[in-house]
This record gives C-alpha cells, sequence and structure tokens, in this order.
C-alpha cells in the first residue's frame, strides 16, 4: 500500500510529453493565480481595522474565480489527452501507409480508467500552487509600499486574512481542481446533449428588454419605482441569458443559408462545417456574448470615473467568464481535430484541392466569433439605456473599467482564434508532405 502514490502517479506520467509538463506547470500557475485573487477577495469581504464593506459582491466574485479554476483545469486535462489520443491516431495512420491497409484501431484501456490518476496529479499540482500562492500574496503585500499608486491600491486589499479562510482555500482549490480534471477524462455519455428550441432565446431576450423599457422613467431617473429592482435585474438577467441561447441558432441558420446560396465548393464546406458545429460552440460563444455584453452596458450606462475597487467584482467576473470562453473555444476546435483530418482526407480523395479544406475550417471557425461580437455589442447597447436612464442599477461600474473589460475580452478571443488557426494549418502540414 504504500507504493499506492508512486505508482499512480508514475501511470499518470507514462508516455508523458511536453504537452503534460506545460499542462501540469499551467495548473500551478492558474491554482496560485486564483489563490492570489481569493486571499485579496477574502481581506476585502473580511477586512480588519476599519469597517467591513457589503460582503455579498467580494463573496459573489470568488465564484467565478472558483468556476474557472475547474473550467481551465478540465480543458487542459482535456487537451492533455487529446494530445494523446491524437499522437496515437497519427501513429495508426503512419503504420497504415507504410502497411498499405486501412489503419487498425488499438483496443486499449477504456475510457475514464486512469481518472484516479490524472486527479491525484491535479489535486498535488493545486495544492502545490495554492501554497505559492499564498507565498506570493505575502510577497506582495511586503513591497506594496514601492509600486505605483493604482497597484498600490489593488494590493491594499489583502491586508489581512483570517486562518478559517487560509484553511478553506487549502481544501477548496485543489479539491476543484481534482474533480474537474477526473471529469475531463470520463467517457463520453450515452445521452444525448438537450437542445434549446429556437424559439426561447429570442423570447428571453424580448422579455427582458420589456420589462427593463418598461420600468424606465425618464421623469424620475434618479429612483427606481416601489419593488422594480428585482424585475430590473431579471429582465437583465433574461436579455444575457437569452442573447447566449441564441447564438448556436443564429450560427446553424447563418450555416444552412449561406450553404443553400453558396457558389463554391469552399463555400459550401465551410458553410455546412459552420452549421454542423454550431452546436459544439454553443457555450464558448455563449459565454463571450455574455461577457462582451455586460461590458458594453457599462461603458454605455456607467460613470465617466477612473477605476475603482468597486468595480472589481463585475470586472473579476467578465474576465473569468471571457477566460473560460477562449479556452473552451480553443479546445473545441482541438477536439474537432479527428473529424477535420477526416474530412480533408475525404475531399483530397475526390480531388479536392488542399487550400479548400484549409480555407473553409479557418472560415467556419472565424464566422461564428464574428456573428458573435457585434450581436452581444447590440444587445449590450439596447440593456443600456434603461441603465442609463436609471432603471437599471445593473451594471454599476465605471466606463474606464468596462473599456478594460472589453479589451481584455476581445484580447483574449483573439488570442483563442490565432491559436486555434494555428492548430488548424498544423494539421494540414502532414497531408501536405504525403502529397
Amino acid at each position: 500500500m504504500s507504493r499506492t502514490g508512486p505508482m499512480v502517479l508514475r501511470d499518470a506520467w507514462h508516455g508523458a510529453s511536453r504537452v503534460d509538463a506545460l499542462r501540469v506547470l499551467a495548473g500551478a500557475a492558474l491554482a496560485g493565480s486564483a489563490t492570489i485573487v481569493l486571499l485579496c477577495l477574502l481581506a476585502w469581504a473580511r477586512p480588519s481595522g476599519h469597517p467591513a464593506p457589503a460582503p455579498i459582491g467580494p463573496l459573489l466574485a470568488a465564484l467565478p474565480v472558483l468556476a474557472a479554476v475547474a473550467v481551465l483545469t478540465a480543458v487542459g486535462t482535456r487537451l492533455a489527452v487529446l494530445h494523446r489520443h491524437d499522437r496515437a491516431d497519427r501513429a495508426r495512420h503512419a503504420r497504415a501507409e507504410v502497411a498499405g491497409g486501412p489503419p487498425v484501431p488499438e483496443h486499449g484501456a477504456a475510457p475514464g480508467t486512469g481518472r484516479g490518476a490524472v486527479a491525484t496529479e491535479a489535486a498535488i499540482t493545486a495544492m502545490v500552487g495554492t501554497i505559492a500562492g499564498m507565498r506570493a500574496h505575502l510577497l506582495l503585500r511586503s513591497v506594496r509600499d514601492s509600486v505605483p499608486p493604482p497597484v498600490r491600491r489593488l494590493l491594499a486589499v489583502g491586508a489581512e486574512v483570517h486562518w478559517p479562510g487560509l484553511a478553506a482555500l487549502l481544501v477548496v482549490v485543489p479539491a476543484i481542481a481534482a474533480a474537474a480534471a477526473a471529469s475531463a477524462v470520463r467517457g463520453p455519455s450515452t445521452r444525448s446533449m438537450p437542445r434549446v428550441p429556437p424559439y426561447v432565446g429570442p423570447l428571453l431576450v424580448l422579455a427582458g428588454l420589456l420589462a427593463q423599457y418598461l420600468i424606465a422613467d425618464p421623469a424620475r431617473p434618479e429612483q427606481l419605482p416601489h419593488g422594480a429592482l428585482p424585475a430590473a435585474v431579471g429582465g437583465y438577467a433574461a436579455v444575457l441569458i437569452g442573447t447566449a441561447l441564441t447564438m448556436p441558432w443564429l450560427v446553424a441558420w447563418l450555416g444552412g443559408g449561406w450553404a443553400a446560396r453558396a457558389g463554391r465548393v469552399w463555400t459550401l464546406c465551410a458553410a455546412r462545417r459552420m452549421e454542423a458545429g454550431a452546436h459544439g460552440l454553443a457555450l464558448p460563444l455563449g459565454l463571450t456574448t455574455i461577457a462582451l455584453a455586460v461590458v458594453t452596458t457599462g461603458r454605455l450606462a456607467g460613470e465617466r470615473t477612473p477605476v475603482r475597487m468597486a468595480d472589481a467584482p463585475l470586472f473579476l467576473t467578465v474576465a473569468t467568464v471571457s477566460l473560460c470562453a477562449a479556452a473552451m473555444l480553443f479546445a473545441v476546435v482541438v477536439e474537432y481535430g479527428p473529424a477535420r483530418r477526416e474530412t480533408s482526407r475525404t475531399l483530397h480523395s475526390i480531388g479536392a484541392a488542399t487550400p479548400t479544406d484549409r480555407r473553409a475550417a479557418l472560415v467556419a471557425l472565424a464566422v461564428p466569433v464574428l456573428v458573435c461580437v457585434p450581436t452581444a455589442i447590440t444587445v449590450g447597447a439596447l440593456a443600456a439605456w434603461p441603465a442609463r436612464e436609471g432603471a437599471n442599477p445593473f451594471p454599476t461600474v465605471s466606463t474606464r473599467t468596462a473599456l478594460l473589460g472589453t479589451v481584455w475580452a476581445i484580447g483574449l478571443l483573439v488570442a483563442a482564434l490565432i491559436a486555434a488557426a494555428a492548430v488548424i494549418l498544423r494539421d494540414e502540414r502532414p497531408r501536405r508532405r504525403r502529397s
């Protein structure tokens, strides 16, 4: 029994590559960064020496941080598993080309058999990262007086954290990372994911906008009518959720309409790929839409004031949501790699040129994102008018904070697109050399 732990870790690193090493380093860095942010939020929610602000904001801001730890850990684990399967797939096709026959599927272990090893590795990595994050937090506090004033104000919130908070972080962060890593290597579900009817999203958007516009009272912008606050917040939430649910239907509808009018081979392939991949891109595009709609509303309806600490919970939420969306978008592109290469081989076998398939794959990825960004900005602008008139208190952030959130969200989206395009182009290189 004493060798169980080392044997589990040895099995987890059997056949490890640079991707696995990078995943471990990134997991430790993620846990450390999340620990620093959570320590600042805990100290902000319960400061020492002066009255505490309302703890609901910092505590709610901690939820997306923990969710980001789970999502990014699951994405990293999934990418590592896909990398191993991709190497095995390439090796099988290489052996089949040498032998002159079809590739023979390998009968390995069932999916999910290494779940315990991966969960143990993720827990140990997150524990090391959490301890390093606590030490880094102490170091940042020690150099607080030698940094510029804006950074000093950010570090001032982490003055003191009580020991129950430290103990909770040492348990919660590794546990969340282990659970996320274990769920990422679980075998595919036999149930089909339920698809939301296409009319649900637009109806939610319409109901949310009506709830906000009916409450707005330009004659009294300084106060809400009695009992209208829950309706205003609920209406804004309905607008965001409805827009996120509308995105996959909108992308699939555009893909189907484009395919019916396609005049070239690569446009037909791009339209069909966009239509088929709309459901897979639903979650990352939906999260991106929510983040951009929120910062657009804050940019148009917020006060023109400098960045303040009261903006931190909402900005942190937008930052983590957009980060998770970018990671999911990249993971979906990598996960579709085997199907994309199979389509490429089929097109090549019937005489299609290599640029046809490559151009179709890149356009099928870029068009949904180009549809997502203006849709989110439009919805945020429609929701900004009642907020500007005083009928909706959310989001109450400064315009500079909203602008910073916009740059962050769009920058992450562009980075994810560039990385995904690099993966698509890389997938084409082996076949070009063979042909």
